[in-house]
C-alpha cells in the first residue's frame, strides 16, 4: 500500500509541484495586494488630512487678510480727511469769505478726488494684502510641515521671522507716499475733467457717472510715473524692483528703488527680500492680479454711484399716504449741489467696516479664487 502511494505521488509530482506554485503564487499576490490596498488607503487619508490641513490654514489666512484689512482702513480714512481736508473749506464757505466762488472751486475738485481716491486706496489696498499675505502664509505653510518633518535640525526656513516683519512693513507705502501719489494722480485726472465745468451746470444721474467713468478711464490711462525715492530707517518708504518705472495701478503699492531698502548686515537676508520682492511684483504685474483689481473697482465703483441714486429721486406723494413713492433717478441737480452729495461718500465708504460698500468688495468671488492661487503656488515645495 505505501509503494503503491509513492508510486502515486512519483506519477503526479510534477502536477503537485504545479499546483502548489499556482496557490502559492495566489497566496503572495493576495497578500501583495492587500498590503498594497492597505498602503494605499494609508496614502490617500494622508492626502486628506493633508488637504483639509492645508484648507484650514488658507481659511486661517483669509480671516488674517481680513483682520489686516479692516486695522488699516482706518489709516487710510484719517490720511485722506487730512491730506484732502475738504472740511476745513466748507467752515470757511460758512463765513461768507469774499473769496466764496474760489473756494468752492476748490471744494468741486477735493471732495470728487476724495471720494474717488477712497475707492482706488481700499481695493488696492484689499489686493495687495491678499498678495502679500497669502505669499507669506504659502512659505509659513512650508514651513510648519519642515517643523513637523523628522531631521529636521539645520533645514532652512523659507522666511524667518525678521524677513517677514520686513517684507509685511511694505504695506505701509501703500498708506504713505503712495497713497500721495495716487491722490496726485486722481486730483490731476478730475482737474483736468471737471475744472472748465460751471458749479450751476445740471447733471442727471446717468450724466453724472458718465462723468465718473470718464475720470476713472483717465486715471486708469494715465501715462505718469512715480518718482523714486530713497528708503527710511530700512523699511519702504519709496522704493521697489530694480529702479524700472512700472505703469498701471501697481505703481501705487510697490515702491521704485527697493535697492536702497537693502544695506543691511544680513546679505543673505537682503537676497531673500529681492525675491520676495521680485515674486510679488510679478503678481501684481500678471493679467489675473489686474483682473481681479479691475472687479474689485467695478464693485467700488457701482456702489459708489448706486449710493447717490436717492439724491436724484424725485419723491411722488400719494393722497392719503404717508410718504411717498420713490421715481428713477430723473432729477436734474446743479453741480453746486452734487459736491456735498459726492463729499460726503467718503463717509460711507471707509467709517463702517459692515457696511454695503466692504460687502460687496467682499463678495468678488475672483478675488478668493486668485487668493487662493497664489496661496496654493508659494505653498508647494520646489525640488
Amino acid at each position: 500500500m505505501w509503494e503503491g502511494f509513492k508510486a502515486f505521488l512519483r506519477r503526479h509530482r510534477r502536477k503537485f509541484f504545479i499546483t502548489g506554485a499556482v496557490i502559492g503564487g495566489v497566496y503572495l499576490v493576495g497578500r501583495y495586494a492587500k498590503w498594497r490596498l492597505a498602503e494605499w488607503q494609508r496614502e490617500r487619508e494622508m492626502e486628506y488630512i493633508e488637504h483639509a490641513r492645508k484648507q484650514h490654514h488658507f481659511e486661517s489666512n483669509l480671516r488674517t487678510c481680513t483682520v489686516t484689512f479692516f486695522s488699516l482702513v482706518p489709516s487710510l480714512r484719517e490720511t485722506l480727511m487730512e491730506s484732502l481736508n475738504c472740511e476745513a473749506i466748507t467752515a470757511k464757505l460758512r463765513e461768507k469769505p469774499s473769496n466764496k466762488l474760489a473756494l468752492w472751486e476748490e471744494l468741486k475738485i477735493l471732495s470728487f478726488t476724495r471720494a474717488l481716491a477712497s475707492v482706488y486706496s481700499s481695493c488696492l489696498l484689499f489686493v495687495f494684502l491678499r498678495v502679500q499675505l497669502n505669499i507669506v502664509g504659502g512659505y509659513l505653510y512650508l514651513d510648519s510641515l519642515l517643523l513637523t518633518r523628522e531631521n529636521s535640525n539645520g533645514a532652512q526656513m523659507h522666511i524667518a521671522e525678521g524677513l517677514q516683519k520686513r517684507y509685511l512693513a511694505l504695506v505701509t507705502y501703500l498708506l504713505g507716499d503712495g497713497l500721495d501719489f495716487l491722490v496726485e494722480d486722481i486730483k490731476r485726472s478730475v482737474q483736468d475733467i471737471l475744472g472748465q465745468a460751471s458749479l450751476k451746470e445740471k447733471f442727471n444721474h446717468a450724466q453724472l457717472t458718465r462723468l465718473l467713468n470718464h475720470i476713472r478711464q483717465s486715471i486708469e490711462h494715465s501715462n505718469h510715473s512715480i518718482p523714486m525715492i530713497k528708503c527710511t530707517q530700512g523699511v519702504s518708504n519709496g522704493t521697489a524692483g530694480n529702479g524700472h518705472s512700472r505703469k498701471g495701478l501697481e505703481k501705487f503699492m510697490m515702491p521704485q528703488d527697493i535697492e536702497s531698502c537693502c544695506g543691511s548686515a544680513n546679505e543673505e537676508e537682503d537676497d531673500n527680500f529681492r525675491n520676495l520682492v521680485a515674486e510679488t511684483l510679478d503678481i501684481l504685474d500678471s493679467d489675473d492680479c489686474r483682473t481681479v483689481l479691475n472687479l474689485c473697482l467695478d464693485s467700488g465703483f457701482s456702489n459708489f454711484i448706486s449710493n447717490m441714486v436717492p439724491f436724484f429721486q424725485a419723491e411722488e406723494l400719494d393722497t392719503g399716504a404717508v410718504g411717498g413713492l420713490l421715481r428713477e433717478p430723473s432729477l436734474n441737480l446743479p453741480l453746486a449741489k452734487i459736491i456735498p452729495i459726492v463729499n460726503g461718500q467718503v463717509h460711507h465708504i471707509l467709517f463702517d467696516s459692515d457696511n454695503s460698500y466692504f460687502q460687496d468688495l467682499f463678495k468678488v468671488g475672483s478675488a478668493r479664487d486668485f487668493a487662493a492661487n497664489v496661496y496654493e503656488a508659494f505653498s508647494v515645495e520646489v525640488d
